[in-house]
């Protein structure tokens, strides 16, 4: 079935600092270079696991209404904007959207999230125009991967951050650079939050120092498809000067697919 994206993804799972951390680069001649190949290896990631890991809004097409639950692509559906169809005259009418719910409730819960008939409601009976006429859009992903500004890292352990209003929750996990101040902040946490501006970071060490900048940046994909996608960024980079045709796939990038297959989403969507 026909999809379209209607709002690409902002940023990327790994930021390019994370990146340079991973690989052990301190120059910015391959800024560029890394850039590209943390786009490779998303939609690498992106194309073993069938999911879109970003948030990002979709439209799917379908040619007839199915005989049960409208399935979605991609998983992670955050939310279905509308269901709009096409009578064979190509009129189009609105059959859910955010001031009509009566007839369709929405699991964003399963592995494919799915628009589900309410009780006692069925699909127009009306005769559908011949080319994708039922339209779908949704927003699908695990986050948005939105940078914050620290303004506060305190000399205690775990360090605590300060983030006014950030928005997180305990369990959540994050990747800090640029910390110049307290420098142990760095790295990839689990927080705890403490209340709506300040965070701990659960195992941390202070080095010595109080701090007052840095990025704190949210990463709510599924940390075994960040793995993969360092092991395919560093198998990238390692052979960057190889010849691709007839190149053998290494162990590094075998693991990583081994890492992707085990989030692959089996079931398939309408259509």
């Amino acid at each position: 079935m026909k999809r379209t994206i209607v709002t690409p993804p902002v940023y990327y799972p790994l930021v390019l600092q994370q990146v340079k951390d991973h690989l052990n680069i301190d120059y910015t001649n391959d800024d560029s270079y890394l850039q590209s190949i943390i786009a490779a290896a998303t939609e690498r990631a992106e194309q073993v696991t069938r999911r879109r890991l970003i948030t990002q809004t979709w439209k799917f097409f379908l040619n007839r209404w199915p005989w049960g639950d409208i399935i979605l692509p991609y998983g992670q559906l955050q939310s279905v904007t509308h269901v709009k169809y096409k009578d064979s005259d190509g009129d189009q009418t609105t059959f859910y959207d955010s001031s009509n719910t009566d007839d369709l409730l929405i699991d964003t819960d399963s592995e494919l999230g799915r628009a589900v008939l309410a009780v006692g409601s069925t699909y127009p009976t009306t005769t559908l125009y011949p080319v994708n006429p039922i339209e779908i859009q949704f927003v699908c992903g695990y986050g948005a991967n939105a940078s914050q500004a620290i303004t506060g890292a305190s000399d205690a352990s775990p360090i605590v951050i300060t983030i006014t209003a950030h928005g997180h929750t305990t369990g959540d996990e994050g990747y800090i650079y640029g910390a110049t101040g307290q420098t142990a902040a760095n790295g990839r946490w689990i927080i705890t939050k403490v209340n709506d501006n300040t965070f701990t970071l659960n195992g941390s060490i202070s080095a010595g120092a109080a701090g007052t900048n840095g990025t704190f940046i949210k990463q709510p994909v599924d940390p075994l498809i960040i793995h993969g996608m360092k092991l395919v960024l560093g198998d990238m980079h390692e052979h960057r000067e190889d010849q691709v045709v007839g190149m053998t796939q290494t162990a590094n990038l075998k693991v990583a697919t081994d890492l992707f297959i085990m989030k692959k989403l089996h079931e398939r969507p309408s259509g």
